[in-house]
């Protein structure tokens, strides 16, 4: 047994959504995020570490397509370096994510992401369930969720269950507890919750609608995708075991996630030490305007509204540091560029 379109078709926009916030996807999707990957792009956001990204640009480029082509072609020799050196230059070039984007919006690109995220990440999926024996939606969906999203080896090689339903939600419980001990990766534990609601649940079929991320996926939706999802998984095509395309735990990224903990807790301190001194400091203001006023002979109402107003600047800036400190506890780990 193996799964048919809808099943393909709704595991593909719920990762979507996860990735990109639309079940259609954004295939113009071009940013850099504060997780050392470099360019993430697409509908699938291919990274620039993991190799995907040139997978991408050659196959894009082979397709004859001129938008934006001669700018990825001056750069393929950058992306296929996944070297510190070539994922800080790609990141921080302006115009290859601009040329990116502008071949988003073509039926080449688009038709070359779709391409190359079955190869990548949906074929090794529906691998790894027909060799343990998977059948349901929703072990589909998890598998290629954690493939596209990166070290589902890691963690679906601790998973001691036998039977699918008891290794989907140990598999789900363990990867959950992993992302929560990962600073960076923390954030993304809406995808484990997701699917851990849907197991609750009972929902092994992936009923529809579905609110997934804050959005509702509807079977009109799913079907509206237009990608060529109705290639059978064939015996040729047979996977033994997911390919591990995860980075591996290296020396530079150890001290990449050791060097942002030391920023954001400089970060916080610097935030805390403002918002004290600004308390201090209004503080001192307002008792220098009332011995100043008093010396000075002023009727009491003009040196009280003086405090008064020194009191309300004060609070005001206590104000502001402690909301900038919540819009960084919430977006810890995203640096979207324009």
């Amino acid at each position: 047994m193996t799964f048919n379109i809808q099943d393909k078709r709704t595991a593909l926009a719920i990762v979507r959504i996860f990735e990109t916030g639309r079940a259609e996807g954004d295939h113009s999707a071009c940013v850099v995020l504060n997780d050392g990957a470099g360019i993430s792009y697409g509908a699938y956001q291919f990274t620039h570490r993991s190799g995907s990204l040139a997978e991408v640009a050659d196959a894009y480029l082979a397709t004859g397509c001129p938008v934006g082509a001669s700018v990825i072609a001056s750069r393929i020799g950058v992306l296929r370096n996944t070297g510190r050196a070539s994922l800080a230059a790609a990141a921080a070039d302006s115009r290859l994510r601009r040329a990116f984007r502008a071949a988003g919006v073509t039926s080449e690109m688009r038709s070359v992401q779709f391409e190359v995220a079955v190869r990548r990440f949906l074929q090794p999926a529906i691998g790894f369930c027909l060799m343990r024996g998977f059948v349901t939606p929703l072990a589909l969906a998890v598998v290629y969720d954690s493939i596209i999203h990166g070290s589902f080896q890691r963690i679906a090689q601790q998973v001691r269950a036998t039977t699918e339903a008891a290794w989907i939600r140990e598999y789900l419980m363990r990867r959950d507890a992993w992302l929560g001990s990962v600073k960076r990766l923390a954030v993304t534990r809406y995808r484990t919750r997701f699917f851990l609601a849907e197991v609750r649940r009972g929902n092994w079929d992936l009923r529809l609608p579905l609110y997934v991320h804050g959005v509702r996926l509807t079977g009109s939706i799913a079907s509206a995708i237009d990608d060529p999802v109705t290639r059978p998984y064939a015996a040729t095509d047979d996977i033994t075991e997911v390919p591990d395309t995860d980075e591996p735990e290296t020396l530079e990224r150890g001290i990449f996630d050791r060097a942002e903990d030391a920023v954001t807790t400089v970060v916080e301190r610097t935030d805390r030490v403002k918002a004290m001194w600004t308390a201090i400091g209004g503080t001192i203001w307002q008792a220098a305007w009332a011995v100043g006023g008093w010396v000075a002979g002023l009727p009491r109402e003009v040196w009280i509204v003086a405090a008064m107003a020194a009191a309300a600047l004060a609070l005001l800036y206590l104000y502001r540091q402690i909301e900038l400190g919540r819009l960084r506890e919430r977006c810890p780990c995203r640096d979207e560029e324009a």
